[in-house]
């Protein structure tokens, strides 16, 4: 009677330890098959992100805003590169299901030369949410799109009338939510938004509209006009330096084209003299830091525009 019962008790503990064995070879085949899904899946979320934020360009001086829904929570991973000539975009995503690990695998990145996103580095949607602004950028001729992409809260500080104005006409007189508010006091700034004063301190990013500069994480950003301000206002530091050289990349090449064109024109009986002053911009476009680009590039690019601008006939842009 005992052995039968050691027998037995063996018997059962056998089959425990297989249905275990089988049981946790389940789960580990699951959660690995439902891994391997979710990266194929973000990877496509990454390629359809990448094509959403194309028919968001502007025309001219045109401003649009986009608001971009996601089935789950979802992150966004921006990187960029300045190696080239004009470097590279690259975007990947991750989405938290309630399967395995909270936050999947980063996906397979796709990559664009065109594109200018501004963010942080891991832009995290909210309410399976996230925003986009597109701005032009022109230095002197127009240069690129700048987008803007955010998943968080905002609050403005005090911004100036344009910008009010700006974030205004992009909600719709606030029928909207573009997930930017706009207040008269630090303290009424809803909880959990990322603060922006402007031309006073004690938030989370500083804008002094005198000295264009934007400070944020302890750095010093420079920028010249309401498009590098808002990228600067909404992009991580190193993102932001790396775009900016890769739109100074841009805007050199651009430079060459348009020293070409003037040549033409000048050929054809058209005066401008602008041929050598473009030639000489688009030599001196590479820069180290957004600061270069305030003291360099900006007074160049004004030289330019003031001078085109004065052509009777005949404009290069």
């Amino acid at each position: 009677m005992n052995k039968r019962g050691i027998e037995m008790a063996f018997s059962w503990i056998f089959a425990i330890i297989a249905g275990a064995v089988i049981l946790i070879s389940a789960v580990y085949i699951t959660t690995r098959l439902v891994g391997t899904e979710r990266r194929v899946g973000d990877t496509f979320i990454a390629s359809e992100l990448n094509t959403i934020l194309n028919p968001i360009e502007t025309n001219l001086e045109d401003s649009k805003y986009a608001k971009i829904d996601f089935v789950d929570e979802t992150r966004v991973f921006n990187e960029c590169s300045n190696i080239g000539t004009f470097g590279k975009q690259q975007i990947s995503t991750a989405s938290k299901l309630g399967i395995g690990k909270d936050w999947g695998e980063q996906s397979v990145r796709k990559s664009s030369f065109n594109k200018y996103i501004f963010s942080r580095g891991v832009e995290e949607t909210k309410d399976k949410k996230m925003h986009a602004i597109v701005r032009p950028f022109f230095m002197p001729f127009k240069v690129g799109d700048l987008t803007m992409l955010y998943g968080g809260d905002y609050c403005f500080v005090k911004p100036p009338s344009d910008i009010e104005d700006l974030i205004t006409d992009l909600s719709g007189n606030g029928l909207q939510d573009i997930g930017i508010n706009i207040t008269s006091s630090l303290a009424i700034c809803p909880r959990g938004s990322t603060t922006v004063c402007f031309n006073q301190v004690g938030c989370d990013v500083n804008v002094n509209t005198q000295s264009d500069i934007v400070s944020k994480y302890g750095r010093d950003l420079y920028y010249e006009g309401d498009s590098l301000m808002l990228s600067a206002i909404f992009a991580d530091p190193e993102i932001y330096e790396c775009q900016l050289k890769r739109l100074m990349g841009r805007a050199g090449e651009l430079g060459i084209l348009y020293s070409k064109k003037a040549e033409y024109v000048e050929g054809s009986g058209c005066s401008n003299g602008l041929q050598m002053d473009l030639q000489a911009f688009a030599r001196n476009t590479a820069i180290n830091n957004s600061r270069e680009f305030v003291q360099n590039i900006v007074p160049a690019s004004k030289n330019l525009e003031d001078r085109n601008g004065k052509l009777a006939t005949c404009k290069i842009f």
